[in-house]
């Protein structure tokens, strides 16, 4: 420009312009789609199955038991489309090994529902089989889980009890009949 001063810096070096950068756009994961197939060596072989938005997914399966006729169903609930995390693994695992003293626990509630329904049969921690665990997203701090039992004297019955907070609230009898 004409009667510019020739020392003065360009405008393109000008510490007041600072030259915008657009921030890195990362690829966006596709969402995994239900049926999609998880193997974990704690939990055996899950499939995914994605709820409506607004509503936690979760990953199901079953797994044999050795030393039983039931196979045992697990349930982890998952934020979006997340794998089920450590936390799962690690209550499934603790609910295994102490499955007799949880259906110690259940024993008494059951009893009691039975009662109520006016069956005239009752169920003892030996005569509980585990059959399910279901788990919610955050196992290790959400207070609430479920754990079904099937009675190995009546194996129509399936008694899914409520846990909250490690003490069993409620309890559900389903039957196959």
């Amino acid at each position: 420009m004409y009667g510019a001063d020739p020392s003065a810096p360009e405008i393109g070096d000008d510490p007041l312009v600072v030259e915008r950068k657009l921030a890195g756009i990362e690829p966006v994961r596709p969402r995994r789609s239900t049926g999609a197939i998880y193997q974990s060596p704690m939990l055996g072989r899950l499939h995914f199955v994605r709820m409506a938005h607004g509503q936690v997914s979760f990953w199901s399966g079953e797994q044999r038991m050795p030393d039983s006729r039931f196979a045992l169903q697990i349930v982890c609930e998952v934020e979006s489309d997340r794998l089920p995390g450590p936390d799962h693994v690690a209550c499934v695992v603790a609910l295994r090994r102490h499955q007799v003293q949880d259906a110690m626990q259940c024993v008494p509630l059951i009893n009691a529902r039975l009662q109520e329904q006016q069956v005239f049969s009752t169920v003892s921690a030996d005569d509980l089989v585990l059959t399910a665990i279901h788990l919610p997203p955050h196992p290790l701090t959400d207070a609430r889980y479920e754990l079904a039992y099937r009675s190995i004297s009546e194996p129509k019955m399936q008694f899914t009890v409520t846990v909250v907070r490690g003490v069993p609230h409620s309890v559900r009898i389903d039957s196959d009949a």
